[in-house]
């Protein structure tokens, strides 16, 4: 009796609450993804990452693109709090925007895998559902970046000539820009040079003296 019992507990301790279990495969597919690739982040791989029978992921997520548009929007509240985290101190829009430009690199390689999941998903995932969860990723980047270059506009910091909205897409495709050369051995001065192409993206937006 004592022996069946023990092994009662035993299995009972393997059982995760659904919430549980459901950040477990997230951070699975997240690593999965980010070493092999959409193609390879199979379901397969992610069961043996969390230790599970395969059908115990298709109780939390209906498909493999339900679990990348889920990390999609993880990323999404991941991104949007190191960049507030980032101007947080600051009241000046203008330098604001400027500390996003020069920290743009530190963030890239902090989040590195979820950068990667970004780049991976516009070039794979072509079904309707995963563009729309992409586009609101673009569309919290934009709206951050519009609502600073709007607040510097109206303070008398940056050129009222360039709307706020394509201010805004100017930076994001600079910063896309950076994320594809990034895997790329540039030399030495890479890092130096990612500052100057920081301060000339912002050096378009702000008004002449």
């Amino acid at each position: 009796m004592l022996v069946i019992t023990n092994i009662m507990k035993c299995k009972f301790t393997k059982r995760l609450p659904g919430v549980e279990r459901r950040r477990s495969i997230l951070d699975a597919a997240l690593l999965v993804l980010s070493r092999e690739g959409y193609a390879g982040m199979t379901t397969s791989r992610i069961a043996r990452r969390v230790g599970v029978a395969e059908p115990i992921l298709y109780r939390h997520f209906s498909s493999k693109r339900a679990i990348l548009r889920a990390l999609l929007d993880e990323v999404i509240a991941r991104m949007m709090a190191a960049f507030r985290e980032v101007v947080e101190q600051e009241t000046d829009p203008a330098a604001a925007l400027r500390r996003i430009c020069r920290a743009y690199p530190d963030l890239a390689r902090r989040y590195e895998k979820e950068f990667r999941i970004i780049n991976q998903s516009v070039i794979e995932a072509r079904d309707p559902e995963t563009r729309a969860a992409l586009g609101r990723h673009y569309e919290a980047y934009h709206a951050f970046l519009r609502d600073l270059i709007e607040k510097g506009q109206q303070a008398g910091a940056l050129r009222r000539d360039i709307p706020a909205d394509v201010g805004a897409w100017h930076m994001i495709h600079g910063a896309l820009g950076f994320l594809m050369m990034q895997g790329v051995n540039l030399g030495p001065r890479f890092p130096q040079d990612v500052a100057c192409l920081a301060d000339a993206t912002l050096n378009g937006l702000l008004k002449s003296a």
